[in-house]
């Protein structure tokens, strides 16, 4: 993941961009301003969003 990319929790109704990478995990700030830290195994790319939901 690079800063600026759009991303979507996997288990959640959260999209937003990449702010930060670090070695133990990325955050990414929502529409709402609102910050998330996760490990990048929790995010799909935007451009992969289609229909999933899982």
């Amino acid at each position: 993941m690079t800063k600026g990319m759009m991303v979507k929790l996997v288990k959640h109704d959260v999209r937003g961009k990449v702010i930060d990478v670090a070695e133990d995990g990325i955050s990414i700030r929502d529409a709402n301003g609102t910050v998330y830290f996760c490990l990048e195994s929790e995010l799909i790319r935007a451009g992969r969003l289609s229909d999933r939901d899982d």
